[in-house]
């Protein structure tokens, strides 16, 4: 999928559920978990060990499933990534290693910035969407006042968000938002429980995209 497609997509969508874990042997069953709930949108991390090898597997068995990668900091990953079939790239700094890597090959890339120049920076180097990382440590209307230099960086906001922070930041203006333990919790996982991040991740797409706090 080219990355217009996957820019337009996570635009409607608003959400991206990440998936940090140390048990790799969870991944597909939280894919399932997405796809039940109607999300449409799974981002795994580089963290989870031996994840680039089975993503060929997950897009095999869930075809409409958009996956991203994040956590990517060498430019061999990205590759590698890419060539087993990911939509798009993530990293958590402003890594200009991995551009032409991505971008190469038409897929979706955000790069991370905290500062306005980093967000620039990233922006100038190619990034489709600047992450903005960690965003649980700034205030919502950090959006609202970045936006009035730079009109046209689409800034989309995670680390540490709940989802009234998620509501927040996207009526501040920020594109879409990425949300972590507060629909993967960490405790559901070592219970298997994936019937409720199921309905945890079915709650925040309803609430995400109603706006509802």
């Amino acid at each position: 999928m080219k990355a217009e497609v996957i820019k337009e997509i996570i635009k409607q969508e608003k959400m991206v559920p990440i998936l940090r874990t140390d048990s790799i042997d969870v991944i597909e069953h939280i894919a399932e978990a997405v796809v039940e709930a109607g999300v449409k949108i799974l981002e795994y991390t580089m963290t989870i060990r031996g994840i680039i090898q089975q993503i060929g597997k997950i897009k095999a068995k869930f075809p409409g499933l958009i996956i991203g990668l994040g956590t990517v900091l060498e430019k061999e990953d990205a590759k590698k990534a890419i060539d087993n079939g990911v939509d798009f790239i993530v990293s958590p700094i402003c890594n200009y290693d991995i551009v032409d890597t991505v971008k190469s090959k038409d897929k979706m890339l955000m790069l991370s910035g905290f500062t306005p120049t980093e967000i620039y920076n990233a922006h100038r180097a190619g990034s489709d969407f600047v992450k903005l990382f960690p965003a649980s440590e700034m205030e919502p209307t950090f959006i609202q006042k970045i936006k009035g230099p730079f009109p046209n960086i689409e800034v989309f906001p995670t680390g540490g968000l709940d989802l009234i922070g998620a509501i927040q930041f996207l009526s501040h203006g920020a594109v879409a938002v990425g949300m972590g333990e507060t629909v993967f919790k960490k405790e559901l996982i070592r219970d298997r429980n994936f019937e409720e991040i199921s309905a945890l991740l079915r709650n925040a797409n309803h609430r995400i995209k109603n706006m509802e706090i």
